[in-house]
């Protein structure tokens, strides 16, 4: 295909690539990073300390909630969005990956510009029940007819105009297949209800198994329900809670692990973690929430339940399944190769539509 000048806009919340915690970032940076390899021009509009093979534009220097800038905080994230569409003509397609309510803002800018812009959505919709997020929801269907790509079929909870279904993939060059499977199970999230920790915990009592629990924990956020919950289950003999990790911590994390325990609350996008377990032919067991189903082949790369007793059971049956075929699929169905190949093409579509008008 044509060699095209893309911009990539990312977060000023996060460094790209994450340094710890951060799905968004990743995706990015191995999207960005594929992109160049295949000869695209590409600028990425991240924070000052990314690491890219591609053009870096900033306006701040560094992740922002490290500095202590607040999440609701809008002047900062506004001067960031803004920054591409300030240099549209720079640019062939603007690709925006819409993660925080302030980004919502790129979908009006872009209606000044004549450069096709796509929104990539990483967070679930909102709904029009939903009254805690009824202004997002109307905002959003404000532009409904923009370009919007969906991550998971089951994101798709909204009216939009989606272009397409493209799933995450992630380059595996640091996903090497352990030996022979560990004995523990891990849990790898946020600490919160939505990421279900708690339910983790009680899986882990109920088999009497040991649990390493790896991740963020925002005790501004998530404070009473870590002391509550959480904490007083942490014995650092069968329950142990490691903090955040890195890409490496967390591969030798996985290698370790018999199983990934993933008890999700809430209606998850996608699910960067499981698709990371699975590429170390560490088999997955998940709620049936979100977009579980779209990635995990019930029975095959792991089980699909409903609760908890559900979930016991299932750790039970989980030498029955074939590790090397668990990282064959991952490794075929979610790389970053067949993410960019189908990026590729939208780009392409989009592109080809804008130039009709």
């Amino acid at each position: 295909m044509k060699k095209l000048r893309i911009a990539q806009v990312g977060t000023m919340w996060e460094t790209t690539p994450p340094k710890l915690y951060g799905g968004t970032e990743r995706v990015l940076s191995d999207l960005t990073e594929e992109l160049v390899k295949r000869g695209h021009k590409v600028t990425l509009f991240a924070t000052g300390d990314s690491k890219t093979s591609a053009k870096l534009k900033h306006t701040y220097p560094r992740a922002a909630w490290r500095d202590g800038i607040h999440w609701e905080n809008f002047l900062y994230p506004l001067e960031h969005i803004a920054h591409p569409f300030m240099h549209a003509d720079e640019f062939d397609i603007i690709h925006v990956h819409l993660n925080r309510s302030q980004d919502y803002a790129a979908l009006a800018f872009a209606q000044l510009i004549n450069t096709p812009t796509l929104f990539e959505l990483h967070f679930k919709l909102p709904t029009k029940k939903d009254k805690k997020l009824e202004d997002r929801y109307k905002f959003l269907m404000r532009f409904k007819d923009s370009n919007f790509i969906s991550i998971s079929d089951a994101q798709r909870t909204m009216d939009l105009n989606y272009v397409a279904t493209v799933h995450h993939g992630l380059n595996f060059n640091l996903f090497t297949e352990a030996e022979k499977p560990g004995k523990n199970l891990v849990w790898i999230g946020r600490i919160c209800h939505e990421k279900g920790t708690k339910e983790a915990i009680e899986v882990a009592k109920r088999t009497g198994m040991n649990l390493i629990l790896a991740g963020k924990l925002d005790m501004v956020k998530y404070g009473e329900y870590y002391e509550k919950e959480i904490k007083p289950h942490i014995d650092g003999k069968q329950i142990k809670y490691i903090g955040e990790v890195n890409d490496k911590q967390k591969v030798k994390l996985l290698q370790r692990a018999k199983v990934l325990l993933n008890p999700i609350n809430w209606n998850e996008p996608f699910g960067l973690v499981p698709i990371e377990a699975m590429a170390l032919g560490v088999p997955v067991i998940a709620f049936d929430n979100g977009a579980m189903k779209d990635l995990i082949m019930d029975g095959k790369t792991g089980f699909v339940v409903k609760n908890v007793n559900q979930m016991v059971e299932a750790v039970k049956k989980i030498d029955s399944l074939n590790r090397k075929l668990i990282r064959q699929y991952a490794v075929s169905h979610f790389s970053a190769g067949n993410m960019v190949d189908s990026y590729e093409k939208v780009y392409e579509k989009i592109i080809r539509q804008h130039t009709r008008k």
